[in-house]
C-alpha cells in the first residue's frame, strides 16, 4: 500500500514538473517578448542639445535642468516611449515645467505661470 502512494505521489509530481521543463526559459533580465534588432534600432532619441535648442526657439529664459523620464500613461497610449522633461526659468523668474517625446522632440505639455509672457514670437516681429 505504501509503494502505491509512493508511485501516485511521484506520477501526479511528473505530470507538473515535465510540462515546466519543456517550457523556454528565460534569462534574467530579457523580455519576454522577443524584440527584434529593427524595433531596438528604430527608437532613436533626440540628442537631448537639439531638444534645449527647440525649448529656447520657443521661450524666453534659461535652463535649469533637464532629466530623462519614463512616458505617462496617456503618453504611452499616443505612441511615447521616452520624455525629456526641462525646466525654465523665465525673465520674470516663472518657473517652466516642460515635457517632450524624447523621439520625435514634440512640445506634450508646458505647465508653470509666465507662459505667454515667455512665448517668444514667431520671427523677427518682437
Amino acid at each position: 500500500m505504501d509503494k502505491n502512494l509512493h508511485n501516485a505521489t511521484m506520477h501526479r509530481f511528473a505530470l507538473i514538473l515535465v510540462p515546466l521543463l519543456l517550457l523556454p526559459p528565460l534569462a534574467y533580465g530579457q523580455d519576454a517578448v522577443p524584440r527584434s534588432h529593427a524595433m531596438i534600432e528604430a527608437f532613436r532619441p533626440q540628442p537631448l542639445h537639439r531638444i534645449a535648442e527647440a525649448v529656447t526657439d520657443r521661450y524666453e529664459g534659461r535652463i535649469i535642468a533637464a532629466e530623462v523620464r519614463p512616458p505617462l500613461p496617456r503618453e504611452r497610449l499616443a505612441g511615447v516611449q521616452l520624455i525629456y522633461e526641462i525646466r525654465l526659468i523665465t525673465p520674470q523668474r516663472n518657473l517652466l515645467n516642460i515635457r517632450l517625446d524624447a523621439r520625435t522632440g514634440r512640445f506634450l505639455e508646458i505647465a508653470g505661470r509666465g507662459q505667454i509672457e515667455a512665448r517668444k514670437r514667431v520671427g523677427n516681429q518682437q
